[in-house]
């Protein structure tokens, strides 16, 4: 009777499971399988990952575990791994995760596997992404950013580094509202930004750092309490923020201090930076940009879509941007293999450009 019993109970659950929303997380990294993870929490979505091979092997041996920044752990015990885009027919909704640089060979791929009425979010670090999205899938794209860090702290284990709440673009769909509340029920907010260009402008100040962390080999914070590397951070920013004010551009807040304020902060002697900017250093002490990561594994990195997008959008204005343009060009010199580094003193060289 007992096993009939659970028999039954078994088949309930998958049946319930199987009237939920399929959320489909694609290109399921750090991010990915984070957001991914805390989505199944609430059981408001039925919700797989498709990855690499060694994301499927790690799910079937260890789990995933998603720890956020008060050490709180959330876990799925047997995840649903795919390593085909097979797994997106059944999809409703899809966080696109996979990086920037992907996109060209992808994009036209998924009309092949996603019904007509499926939506679409996309995650990638960049501007412009929902018309670039739009311009290969006939379906309703969303636009999500995420401001802060996840790092694999282990096999299966996602580790949140640092803070900020999600920023989506506006009005959001049904399904995505469901998502947002599956997320908040974590505790991870989110906000709705009717001008998404200035979320991602916004992001994208920040972003401007990954370059200088990947280059320089530090930790985030080792990085940014030495000041030559926060003084050329702050150039780099001056060139975004200069091209903004020209182009009459704005950009969405992501931290404490004001967007037009942080080159200011930044060039603080490190005594006193410490002291004002307090919670820029508030993060995991081995944390590094994702661009690092990109370079160690040699994959390309999405420099083209950060420093390299503020390059471009200055040659549209007529104007110049010499110092994101000498880190684009150390990092792609980087990727080709040549032997590329950063110091304090070369950080102030480039400075005299």
């Amino acid at each position: 009777m007992q096993s009939a019993n659970n028999h039954s109970s078994a088949t309930t659950a998958a049946a319930v499971a199987a009237a939920l929303p399929h959320l489909v997380v694609l290109g399921a990294g750090s991010i990915g399988c984070y957001l991914g993870i805390l989505a199944a929490q609430s059981g408001l979505f039925q919700v797989s990952f498709i990855g690499r091979e060694s994301l499927a092997l790690d799910a079937a041996v260890y789990g995933f575990t998603a720890q956020n920044l008060e050490l709180r752990c959330y876990s799925l015990n047997s995840p649903a791994v795919f390593t085909s885009l097979e797994a997106l027919r059944g999809a409703d909704l899809v966080l696109c995760t996979v990086k920037a640089v992907s996109l060209h060979s992808l994009l036209p791929e998924l009309g092949h596997y996603l019904r007509s009425d499926a939506e679409i979010i996309a995650l990638q670090n960049g501007v412009a992404m929902q018309s670039w999205y739009q311009q290969f899938l006939p379906l309703k794209v969303g636009r999500a950013i995420v401001p802060f860090n996840v790092v694999k702290a282990g096999p299966g284990l996602y580790t949140r580094t640092s803070g900020g709440a999600m920023v989506w673009s506006g009005p959001a769909t049904t399904l995505q509202s469901r998502l947002m509340d599956a997320l908040s029920a974590t505790g991870l907010q989110s906000e709705l930004q009717p001008n998404i260009l200035a979320a991602e402008l916004g992001k994208l100040l920040l972003n401007l750092n990954n370059a200088i962390n990947a280059l320089c080999g530090l930790p985030l914070r080792q990085q940014l309490q030495q000041r030559p590397y926060r003084l050329l951070l702050a150039g780099v920013m001056d060139e975004l923020l200069t091209l903004c004010r020209y182009r009459k551009l704005s950009l969405h807040r992501y931290t404490q201090v004001p967007n037009a304020a942080l080159p200011t902060v930044l060039r603080l002697p490190d005594g006193l930076f410490r002291v004002v900017a307090s919670s820029m250093l508030a993060i995991n002490p081995e944390a590094r940009s994702s661009m690092w990561d990109d370079l160690q594994a040699g994959r390309q990195t999405e420099i083209d879509y950060l420093n390299g997008a503020v390059v471009a959008l200055a040659e549209e204005a007529g104007l110049k941007a010499p110092l994101n343009q000498a880190l684009v060009s150390l990092v792609r010199q980087k990727q080709q293999g040549q032997s590329v580094s950063l110091t304090p003193q070369q950080a102030l060289q480039l400075l005299a450009l």
